[in-house]
């Protein structure tokens, strides 16, 4: 028994030391990437392999997430900063129907697109256990960082590693990304 409360309190210590971490972008080291291949709201598929040369930001939510919700303006602020730029935003919505997360959209609307993964297959595929968790691809359409949990996507850190993920002559001059981003 002792050894059972012991290993309680662990957990509890190790869930309540996370929890005051604040999420960040963290160095992708577990293995390829998986394959993506889903329709948005209107049908039209999204691959990949279709956003090679671009650095991508897949991000996995749902609406019954708070901070999923939450993070959505700071996604939009930060593709409409990059806008003009290689780099693409996909929201991944969890096995949501699809009158839920028009619902949501109607209230909170978005600027990339937003893949229905209505039998998680997707979620399974990139581990998406635990929500929201992104993943910033470089352009070559291999993950190079993953973030678990709300982030603050235009704090100048992840500015930083989605600029120098870019292809060189896709940088814009600092002076334009600080008006981006205020």
């Amino acid at each position: 028994m002792p050894v059972l409360l012991a290993a309680i309190l662990y957990c509890c210590a190790t869930l309540a030391v996370a929890q005051q971490e604040s999420p960040r972008l963290r160095p992708w080291t577990d293995g390829p990437t998986p394959a993506l291949a889903l329709q948005d709201l209107e049908r039209r598929l999204h691959r990949l392999e279709d956003y090679r040369g671009r650095v991508v930001l897949v991000n996995f939510w749902a609406t019954w997430c708070e901070p999923c919700r939450e993070e959505m303006p700071s996604l939009n602020r930060l593709r409409a900063g990059l806008a003009g730029q290689p780099f693409a935003v996909l929201a991944v919505n969890l096995a949501e129907s699809e009158s839920r997360v028009r619902k949501f959209l109607e209230q909170v609307p978005l600027e990339f697109p937003v893949l229905l993964d209505r039998d998680s297959a997707a979620a399974k595929a990139w581990r998406a256990r635990l929500l929201p968790v992104s993943f910033l691809l470089g352009p070559e359409g291999r993950i190079r960082y993953w973030a678990l949990g709300e982030i603050d996507w235009t704090q100048e850190s992840v500015r930083k590693a989605i600029l120098g993920l870019m292809p060189r002559e896709a940088n814009p001059p600092r002076a334009a990304l600080s008006a981006a981003f205020p």
